[in-house]
């Protein structure tokens, strides 16, 4: 229990620190002021925007930024679906996993564009490693873009200034916050067990002589994207639960750091974008102590429920104590 409350501790602490140096980036990203990624970043960026016909200079309006949210990301869902629905005769599928039921792929696709990340399926079984980068490690990196891109022109919006345009926010979102950032994330966790490979299931023998499959693949950069862009989805059917995903105290440190960073860091974007650090704290103190709350009645419930199990297998092993020494006596 008490390692318990130190690494909370310790995840609350980082968290302070890190918030106002994370804060402080996305808004020079979004403020299209220079940052260090800029000699690399600035060069892929002006080709995307070259190949899609996008002109960064421009702002859009209300209407035209929801238009550009709803048909970009319509898009990129038509393309998920049917990478889903085709991956029995697409490459990188060492097991030959047939294809999903449309019900499924359709699910799939919609739950992981808006970030519910709701899975019918367990990842090992039904997914290839194609599907699990190209489709739903590509719609990781989608949903949190496009709720970064949107919740960056209300802040826009509520302070004034042009809305700007979807597409730059979008792609900056992505080459300049999440891909960096779940690169370094990925590595981490592939230094610490998190396994990483194309490679098919591993075949080994168990202690009675029978062979089982393990499954494994490239989950390293599919956790990272996982945990930094909040969403829910799991390389196998047990996500975080499962030790491939989530193997030791590091990785599990790390990992919800993660989800708690970007969230953190924006309330301090805020703040620098009204021209009021002050604020930004205020209201991210008050998160925090909501956050805290809800962390003290968890732990309390999960104390409780404790208490009782020890209780109940103490109980358990005296009854069956009792009834050895009954049975010695006869």
């Amino acid at each position: 229990m008490l390692q318990g409350f130190f690494q909370i501790a310790l995840t609350l602490l980082l968290l302070v620190v890190l918030t106002p140096i994370f804060g402080s980036y996305l808004a020079n990203v979004f403020f299209g002021k220079k940052t260090f990624l800029d000699p690399v970043m600035t060069p892929l960026e002006q080709r995307i925007y070259l190949l899609g016909g996008v002109d960064p200079r421009e702002n859009m309006t209300g209407w035209q930024y929801a238009q550009a949210v709803l048909i970009s990301n319509s898009i990129m869902a038509i393309f998920v679906f049917f990478l889903l629905m085709f991956q029995v005769k697409l490459p990188l599928n060492p097991t030959g996993l047939g294809m999903p039921t449309w019900d499924t792929a359709l699910h799939t696709t919609i739950s992981f564009l808006v970030a519910a990340d709701l899975q019918h399926y367990s990842g090992e079984t039904t997914m290839s490693y194609l599907s699990q980068i190209a489709a739903l490690g590509f719609l990781m990196f989608v949903a949190p873009a496009t709720g970064a891109a949107v919740g960056i022109a209300f802040i826009r919006g509520l302070t004034g200034r042009p809305l700007g345009n979807f597409y730059v926010d979008f792609i900056g979102s992505i080459t300049r916050v999440l891909l960096p950032l779940s690169i370094v994330i990925g590595v981490l966790l592939l230094i610490a067990g998190v396994p990483e490979t194309l490679a098919g299931p591993q075949i080994v023998t168990t202690l009675e002589g029978a062979t089982q499959a393990i499954a494994r693949g490239p989950v390293a950069n599919f956790e990272s994207i996982k945990m930094l862009g909040d969403n829910g989805g799991g390389f196998f059917g047990a996500s975080s639960a499962h030790p491939y995903e989530n193997p030791n105290g590091a990785t599990n440190f790390l990992e919800i750091l993660c989800q708690l960073l970007l969230p953190a860091a924006f309330i301090y974007t805020y703040g620098v974008f009204i021209g009021n650090i002050k604020q930004a704290w205020l209201l991210f103190w008050m998160v925090l102590a909501i956050f805290g709350v809800l962390i003290g009645a968890t732990l309390g419930r999960l104390q409780k429920r404790t208490t009782f199990y020890k209780t109940y297998s103490l109980v358990s092993r005296s009854w069956a104590s009792l009834g050895t020494h009954k049975s010695k006596k006869k």
